[in-house]
């Protein structure tokens, strides 16, 4: 394999052989196809106006600088929804970059169409197409290393993943992502479609290092096939992390379809592009020549999770830290200073429902002790170093008796 593709490229067809490798492992695409509804439907539904993209649009904010990759089924080159498609690219053994499933294509007008009536968040941005899948939606695990490769050689910003699958054993893969994120890459996950079953995130938006993306309808209520946490992966070890990070759109979300026009569809594999579209802005929205100090996958988590708003009726292993707001993560990105930080900040242990199944659990003095996984966001470098966390107490905090296990070492850009 070793990769097609046309228009602008990061290396050359002999340099990009190189990185091939062997196929091992599958991965699953997660995805929910609906009918194409009316241009007045389309229209009243935009999700980039539901989440004020105008507002950035109105500043002259609209992607440009930032490259986005995008792993799916492909896109044609002469789609009419796109301005600045910089490389498609084939890492299957079909020889072709046409999308004829039209998920790739979705997501990517998701992300960055110029059509009025399925516009898509960023449409100024640099889109890198990577096809992973057949038409038959296969995969392998190989497949998605060599593309992965390639991506940090791209030196790409924003990556989105509207896949996922049980696979966090697959250790090539699990490391594969620590690496794009190393690189600085933001890597934008799909929780998965197995709600509203708890424990049935998908890999790789359970990492803590992955912005894990759930879905909400347009009245703000947690979509019923949205994946549930905790984490699994991390039980054996103490207690499931807290995941997804965040929420978006993703029922009857409008997109582009095959070659032209619009149609919708659902699923947390259009919720994840919603996001990724977003932070696709917002990255856009800092000066460049500044942008590498301030910009990274934990000041970007640290900024969306701090100015989400919880929605209603849905606990924090359903919701993570809620629906994203733009203005407010705009605003919250030009202030913003590397720090470290803890997520969630706090614990309110008596707010139900968003901290069950803990609110149903009296604090007692001969009580079990309560375990909580918080992700320590290190927005200051990419590895840093954790020293003795220790508890101080605040108003009848004396009574408590707290301790910590912890990782030492925070990468990338993240920790426990």
């Amino acid at each position: 394999n070793t990769g097609f593709k046309v228009n602008n490229t990061c290396t050359t067809d002999e340099e990009k052989s190189k990185i091939s490798g062997r196929k091992t492992g599958k991965v699953f695409i997660d995805n929910e196809f609906e009918p194409f509804s009316s241009r007045k439907l389309h229209s009243s539904t935009q999700v980039t106006h539901l989440l004020n993209a105008e507002f950035f649009w109105d500043k002259g904010i609209s992607g440009a600088g930032v490259r986005v990759a995008i792993f799916d089924t492909g896109l044609s080159y002469e789609h009419p929804h796109f301005l600045n498609i910089k490389e498609l690219t084939d890492w299957t053994d079909e020889g072709t970059l046409e999308d004829y499933v039209g998920h790739g294509t979705f997501v990517a007008g998701v992300i960055a169409s110029i059509d009025p009536f399925c516009s898509g968040f960023a449409p100024e941005s640099e889109l890198y197409i990577f096809r992973v899948f057949t038409n038959s939606q296969a995969s392998y695990t190989s497949w998605f290393l060599d593309a992965f490769n390639y991506a940090i050689h791209c030196k790409v910003d924003v990556l989105n993943l509207s896949i996922g699958g049980p696979d966090w054993m697959d250790e090539p893969f699990v490391e594969k992502v620590w690496e794009l994120s190393a690189n600085n890459i933001i890597v934008v996950s799909a929780i998965g479609n197995d709600g509203p079953r708890f424990g049935t995130l998908n890999n790789p938006a359970d990492m803590m290092d992955v912005l894990g993306v759930g879905g909400i309808d347009y009245n703000d209520n947690l979509a019923s096939f949205s994946s549930r946490g905790m984490t699994t992966w991390e039980i054996p070890q103490g207690y499931g992390r807290v995941k997804p990070d965040i929420v978006g759109y993703g029922k009857s979300v409008s997109g582009s379809k095959f070659y032209e026009g619009c149609r919708t569809m659902s699923g947390t594999s259009v919720a994840s592009p919603v996001i990724a579209g977003a932070v696709t802005l917002l990255v856009s929205s800092v000066p460049s020549d500044y942008r590498n100090n301030i910009v990274n996958p934990a000041s970007i988590k640290q900024i969306l999770v701090e100015t989400s708003e919880l929605v209603s009726d849905a606990g924090i292993f359903e919701q993570g830290f809620g629906k994203i707001n733009m203005v407010a993560a705009y605003e919250a990105l030009s202030l913003y200073k590397p720090r470290a930080s803890v997520i969630p900040a706090s614990l309110d242990l008596t707010e139900c429902p968003y901290m069950w199944p803990f609110c149903t659990q009296p604090l007692y003095h001969t009580g079990m002790p309560i375990v909580f996984n918080t992700t320590i966001l290190n927005g200051m470098g990419v590895t840093g170093l954790l020293d003795h966390p220790h508890w101080v107490a605040g108003e009848g905090g004396e009574f408590l008796e707290l301790g910590f296990t912890y990782s030492e070492i925070l990468w990338p850009w993240t920790g426990f």
